[in-house]
Formats: structure tokens, sequence, C-alpha cells
């Protein structure tokens, strides 16, 4: 397979997120735990439409909810499109998304972001501004930070701290640009945007913020078989 949608583009970011527990014939099961329950079930959605099949939402003893695919084809077809390598220190990008145009790359990035992607709990009152990406697997993040390079903004270089890979965007602009441009579906990251923009832009008052809204899908470019 070489073509693929935007919706898969987004949810092979996300799976940064998750855990397979594959056990050749005994357990095919993946697992994306989360506090932000529309998220999982937009996630559902994503695996409903292109995969056939939504899986289950539970709770979890800890107060996050657990969306939970099971099934050997779904989870085995899953797994190999996103090339997981586990532990995940050894997964880099699948191969599938470098082969895509700048535009599905960037839905990859999207996804990324909501799984793994890192800003202020407390925007407006923050000492420091910024955007971040981190992940124990630092080609997943050389690639990330060429997209954000291809697409003119400024990254900080890749450093190793608290037994992670990590860059940030620091700059004011791109700050702006990145909360003006990032397509989020999760809905505490929506709102932690909009208050960074209005942090870094406070001109802007206390209207909408264009750009940090829930983001309809982009074209659809094929559906995954």
């Amino acid at each position: 397979m070489s073509k693929i949608n935007s919706e898969t583009s987004y949810i092979l970011g996300a799976l940064r997120d998750a855990t397979f527990d594959i056990r050749k014939s005994k357990n095919y099961e993946l697992k994306i735990a989360q506090k932000e329950v529309s998220w999982l079930r937009y996630l559902q959605k994503i695996f409903r439409e292109n995969f056939e099949i939504s899986g289950n939402i539970t709770k979890h003893i800890n107060g996050t909810e657990i969306l939970r695919i099971h099934g050997r084809k779904s989870v085995e077809k899953i797994f190999n499109i996103s090339e997981m390598k586990i532990p995940q220190e050894y997964w880099d990008t699948p191969s599938i998304i470098k082969k895509q145009n700048m535009e599905l790359q960037f839905d990859y990035l999207c996804g990324f972001f909501d799984a793994e992607g890192g800003l202020p709990k407390d925007p407006l009152n923050a000492k420091q501004r910024y955007i971040s990406f981190s992940q124990k697997n630092k080609e997943s993040l050389i690639f990330i930070r060429k997209i954000l390079v291809k697409k003119k903004f400024r990254p900080t270089n890749l450093t190793f701290c608290g037994n992670v890979w990590e860059f940030r965007l620091t700059r004011k602009n791109d700050i702006i640009d990145f909360c003006s441009n990032v397509r989020s579906f999760h809905k505490d990251k929506i709102r932690r945007l909009k208050l960074l923009k209005r942090a870094c832009f406070p001109q802007i008052g206390g209207g909408a913020l264009p750009g940090v809204e829930r983001a309809k899908l982009p074209k659809i470019y094929s559906r995954v078989t």
C-alpha cells in the first residue's frame, strides 16, 4: 500500500500514544489510554471508517479512559502499517508516511502532537511559552522537526533530557503560526493552544482565534483497503 488518506496519516501519528499486545494465536489488542474521552471517540471514528473496526472505550482504575481494539485481522493490519517496534525507542517513522506529500505528512505531525506534544498547562500565566515534541525514539523527532523546518519554522535543536529526546518551538512568531495551522482534535490541547496564542498575541482580545478550533478533516485521498 502506497496511498493513504488524511485520517490514516493522523492516526499513525496518534498511535505514538498507543500500546500493542500481540501474542501469536492468543491475543491481538491495541490500547490507547487518555483522560480526554472525546479524543478517543474521534480516534474510534477513524478506526471505524478506515479499518472497519471501532473497538470499545472503557473506564480505567486510575480515572483515564481506554480505547481497546481487538481482533487479529484488524490489529495486525494497523500494527503492520504503523511498523510499531517494541520497545518504542526503536520505533522510527512509518515508511508509508515518508512517501507521502507534505500535506499528509503534516496530518501525521498533527496526530503526533495530539498524542505526545506539549505546551504549558496554564499558558496565560506561564513563565515560558513553547510548543514541544518529545519521544524516546530520536529518528521520529528528526522527521517531525524536518517537516516544521520545511514549513519555515525555526525549532530548537534536539536535546536528550529526562530519558527522552525533545525539541521545542520557542519563538513568538513560530508559536503563533503553529497555533494557527495545527489541526488538533484533542479538546484540552485545543483549549490551551487558544490561550497560548492569546498569551503571545494579546491584541487578539477575547474573541475566537482562527486556526485553533476543532478542525475539519482535509480532503480524503483514498481509503485504506
